[in-house]
């Protein structure tokens, strides 16, 4: 049992950059808000680069200044999604997230 709250201590605890991608896609946009500072600090000393881009991104898209259309500048948004796209491969264990496995 570490400090963490539960949601946080998955994290922590994730064996690999596979398991930190797909809790990084499935964990509650309230708690990256929330506990920025611990998750960026997790994912920095797992050396999960790509997780620390997917992550910096979706804080700018949620932190930024959205239009008259509710929505943030297409160029926020396009960051987002392409570094969805990536984590997104890593979590699936395509051929980046055999390459950090072992990494992780």
């Amino acid at each position: 049992m570490t400090q963490f709250l539960p949601i946080i201590e998955e994290l922590a605890d994730a064996p690999d950059h596979a398991a930190r991608a797909r809790w990084l896609l499935e964990v509650p946009l309230a708690v990256i808000i929330r506990d920025q500072v611990t998750i960026q600090r997790l994912l920095s000393a797992a050396g999960f680069h790509e997780g620390l881009g997917y992550f910096a991104a979706e804080i700018a898209a949620l932190s930024a200044t959205r239009g008259r259309d509710g929505l943030a500048p297409s160029t926020i948004r396009m960051t987002r999604e392409y570094a969805r796209i990536g984590i997104q491969i890593i979590a699936r264990g395509g051929a980046e997230g055999e390459k950090y496995a072992a990494a992780g």
